[in-house]
């Protein structure tokens, strides 16, 4: 059996084609079915050259949050195009409830730069959050930025390595913001810095599937007068004055709970719609405290000289504990635990 599935004429066949080749060679033996099965399904090759498997392992679980500013995402886009002034990243923040992004450009994103358009841009304007998303970047998890997150009471929330939909508003908004961007800069990519703010306020005055209202009018509850309004009058802008205007804002103020709580329960029906149709394709895959997992290779972890060669999966390594809905921490065969924990997706049982 070794030497039919990977001696000078085996090529490693799965456990029906390899009981087939014996068959037709001329053995057989009355657990020969069996026996195939059990040891294609634990050949080391096999195990680490097999197929990547991209349908979803877990049930999708939608984040909440119950007032606007309470929670953030945060998540950087670059290299982009090189702006005046050698500007290469944008850093943005999504607010989960209102959808209001922030975003700056800057020439490099580190621990310094976080914390300070966290302090202008977050911190002085919308007050102190509850928590704040991000991913495993050196620049949000160094122990700068770690220790202003704790001074200001902040609980930081990482995603697992290589699994951006942990951070799902963030990557959302960082989408829409680069689709505008090449829409409106045509050819003249260098110049998005420049164009970022107008991007922003199209985006805030602009109404989401998910809220049925615009960022602007969930934040400061009426809606933003817009450039087109200078240029084409509008009833608002021609008809009403002071008197008028004052009466309808302090309405619009007196009344913003209310359109944040029909918010919230449309964005809860929202979730539970997009959860429906996300959980159909589900194939639910969970492991148990010590057992044994190959991981997904990485291109930083692989060896480049294996080129197209390389094995798509490494290991093995043993389940240490669970990190929480789909993640677990890893360690290797010598006990030693791996940094960060890991997402289901990326992890398969491994049989010895």
């Amino acid at each position: 059996m070794n030497d039919i599935h990977e001696g000078d004429c085996g090529n490693h066949n799965g456990g029906r084609a390899l009981f087939s080749k014996i068959l037709r060679t001329g053995y057989f033996w009355p657990t020969m079915r069996r026996d195939a099965m059990s040891y294609s399904h634990k050949c080391d090759a096999c195990q680490r050259h097999s197929n990547i498997l991209h349908q979803p392992v877990e049930l999708l679980y939608p984040i909440v949050s119950s007032w606007p500013f309470m929670k953030w995402g945060m998540d950087i886009v670059g290299k982009l195009p090189i702006a005046p002034g050698g500007k290469l990243f944008m850093l943005a923040m999504t607010d989960y409830f209102s959808k209001w992004i922030e975003a700056e450009a800057f020439v490099q994103v580190r621990e310094k730069e976080v914390i300070s358009f966290i302090k202008r841009n977050i911190l002085t304007r919308f007050g102190i959050p509850a928590e704040i998303t991000c991913d495993n970047g050196s620049q949000f998890i160094g122990k700068r930025t770690t220790n202003f997150f704790e001074s200001w009471d902040i609980k930081m929330i990482t995603s697992t390595p290589v699994h951006p939909q942990a951070n799902g508003q963030a990557e959302s908004s960082n989408k829409i913001i680069i689709n505008n961007l090449k829409k409106k800069l045509g050819s003249k990519k260098g110049k998005w810095a420049e164009e970022l703010p107008f991007v922003l306020l199209a985006d805030r005055t602009t109404i989401k599937n998910a809220t049925g209202q615009t960022p602007f009018s969930l934040v400061y509850g009426s809606e933003a007068v817009l450039p087109t309004e200078m240029v084409i009058p509008t009833a608002r802008s021609s008809l009403q004055n002071l008197e008028s205007n004052k009466e309808i804002l302090s309405e619009d103020l007196d009344t913003i709970d209310e359109l944040r709580d029909i918010t919230r329960i449309r964005m809860a029906t929202y979730q539970q719609k997009i959860a429906k149709s996300y959980n159909k394709n589900i194939r639910i895959r969970r492991f148990q405290v010590g057992d044994l997992v190959l991981r997904k290779a990485f291109q930083n972890t692989t060896n480049p000289a294996d080129g197209k060669l390389a094995p798509k999966w490494e290991g093995p390594y043993k389940i240490e504990s669970k990190a929480g809905k789909g993640a677990y921490k890893l360690t290797n065969m010598e006990g030693e635990p791996l940094p960060r924990s890991w997402n289901a997706i990326h992890l398969k049982l491994y049989f010895i």
